[in-house]
């Protein structure tokens, strides 16, 4: 990871600390287990929200099939900026708009849901209801059987709403990146 990445990414969460909830990106080793735990290898519509600098981003491509599309949703102007010029990749298409779109955009791409959702939006930040509103509508384009996979800095904050949308859920524990993350796993039912 390039030290303009990690400069660019204190900045913004120095700037805006409910949009960039770390000082740091997800290190390469957490991208590459989020992407596990969301099973890429078997999925063809992914969608990423809250891509960053890229780092899930790319653990995700190196993971999607051949035939596999991803979309990326990041609504940072600079990250944006940075992930266009970053990836050149047919599969990936970033989207500069809001995750709460994800139903409208399965929609406008003729799919009838993501089989997968990673996501890395600080929900913490966002606060309870604003959190709750946004996975529930999150979950509203997910394919039936789907994963949702989230990074959170906050052991505890992210599994009662993760229940009440999903209905089930596990945690696992990431402590090999600044700071120790949970990973966060529900399936759509």
């Amino acid at each position: 990871m390039a030290s303009s990445d990690r400069l660019s990414f204190l900045l913004a969460f120095l700037r805006d600390r409910k949009a960039v909830g770390s000082i740091t990106p997800s290190s390469a080793a957490l991208s590459r287990a989020m992407g596990r735990r969301a099973n890429i290898r078997h999925h063809a519509n992914v969608a990423e929200l809250g891509a960053g600098t890229g780092p899930v981003t790319r653990a995700i491509l190196d993971q999607l099939p051949p035939t596999g599309r991803l979309w990326s949703f990041e609504i940072n102007p600079d990250f944006v900026t940075r992930l266009r010029s970053r990836f050149v990749d047919p599969r990936l298409t970033i989207v500069p708009r809001s995750a709460e779109t994800l139903a409208d955009l399965a929609r406008e791409v003729g799919i009838v849901g993501f089989d997968a959702v990673v996501s890395a939006i600080p929900f913490r930040m966002l606060g309870r209801d604003a959190s709750t509103r946004l996975i529930g509508r999150v979950s509203e384009g997910m394919a039936p059987g789907a994963p949702f996979v989230a990074v959170q800095y906050s052991p505890f904050y992210l599994r009662p709403i993760v229940q009440d949308v999903f209905g089930n859920w596990d945690r696992s524990y990431f402590l090999w990146n600044i700071p120790p993350a949970t990973i966060f796993r529900a399936e759509k039912r």
